[in-house]
């Protein structure tokens, strides 16, 4: 990765919104959201199920059905470009070349009826204007370059043909065909083995830093949080309530939900003790609490917390924290951060 090119933002979001009007009231996903990605960067959107991550990634890729999704964003904008007005037929030209989603289900990601050869060929063809013969000869390099066995055979497979594993090699090497700036990876490995996980990361963490791509990962698995990104934005019930440097965030944790999460993670060294885990669950988007929308299950609420929401406030250098309590570390371990 070119460190020099880090001083500015590839991807820059503001104030994002996305509301889901239903017959017994609004499912507000996603409120207000900010997000900032520098240009070679790995960030990664962290947060349990139903937090508004996916909401998030699909909006950013204007991908969303509108309606029944409603969206709302002051600004995005990739490489400096404003992309918040652009129609549906701009961001086909982008989606591809300038962007690129991995998505978490290739089966159902990959059109069944298609060789997977034949649907990186398009990405070629409709991009670099390639004829198929050309087309053919990139997506062979393109397999073979994210791990892909025998990748003139398996070019001529359908979905179906392959394991899970090689399915998910095939999404890497149709997000990275065309080299976009940005990829957005939404849950890459849910449906995948942990071995085969492993290894689909480390050909996404390569390939990234090789070629200098900035990165979204949307998970919630914090140990693939530990070994891609750079920078961690915490979501919960579609706000983000925390963002920082992943070491950082790891070592000292302000907002009590990052600490939650960290604690629930098992670690070899917990042989024998009794797991932890955040008690309740997200709240229904159509029916948050007052206050922030994380009292209910935090052990550090006071009435404050169940009155007014907590603005979202720089804390250090590069660190932003929504909380009326951060939680305090000492000299000690902050100093380890």
């Amino acid at each position: 990765m070119n460190r020099e090119q880090t001083n500015e933002n590839m991807l820059a979001v503001r104030n994002l919104k996305v509301v889901f009007p239903m017959a017994h009231g609004v499912i507000r996903a996603v409120e207000g959201v900010d997000l900032d990605i520098k240009k070679g960067e790995s960030v990664a959107l962290v947060g349990e199920s139903g937090c508004g991550k996916s909401v998030t990634s699909k909006s950013l890729m204007k991908l969303l059905d509108t309606p029944p999704a409603l969206m709302r964003v002051d600004d995005i904008t990739l490489d400096g470009e404003s992309l918040k007005d652009y129609s549906e037929k701009k961001m086909q030209d982008i989606r591809g070349r300038h962007m690129s989603m991995i998505f978490q289900d290739a089966m159902t990601s990959l059109n069944p009826v298609m060789t997977c050869g034949r649907q990186i060929d398009e990405m070629y063809m409709r991009h670099q204007g390639m004829d198929k013969k050309e087309a053919r000869k990139h997506t062979i390099r393109a397999l073979e370059l994210v791990g892909v066995p025998e990748p003139k055979s398996r070019a001529r497979n359908f979905p179906h043909e392959l394991s899970g594993g090689m399915r998910q090699r095939v999404l890497l090497a149709m997000a990275f065909a065309c080299m976009p700036k940005l990829i957005i990876a939404d849950e890459p490995t849910t449906a995948l083995d942990v071995t085969i996980q492993a290894q689909v990361l480390d050909v996404l963490r390569d390939m990234q830093r090789t070629h200098g791509v900035s990165l979204l990962l949307i998970t919630h698995d914090l140990s693939v949080v530990s070994n891609i990104a750079e920078t961690v934005y915490v979501m919960y019930s579609g706000k983000i309530v925390e963002k920082a440097p992943m070491k950082e965030l790891f070592r000292t944790p302000y907002h009590p939900y990052s600490e939650g999460l960290l604690k629930s993670v098992p670690k070899l060294s917990d042989e024998g003790k009794q797991f932890v885990q955040i008690p309740g669950s997200v709240p229904h988007p159509m029916k948050k609490p007052s206050g922030c929308y994380f009292h209910p299950r935090c052990p550090y609420a006071t009435e404050e917390c169940r009155q007014s929401m907590p603005p979202l406030e720089k804390r250090g250098e590069d660190r932003l924290v929504r909380c009326f309590h951060p939680l305090k570390h000492d000299a000690k371990e902050a100093k380890t951060a």
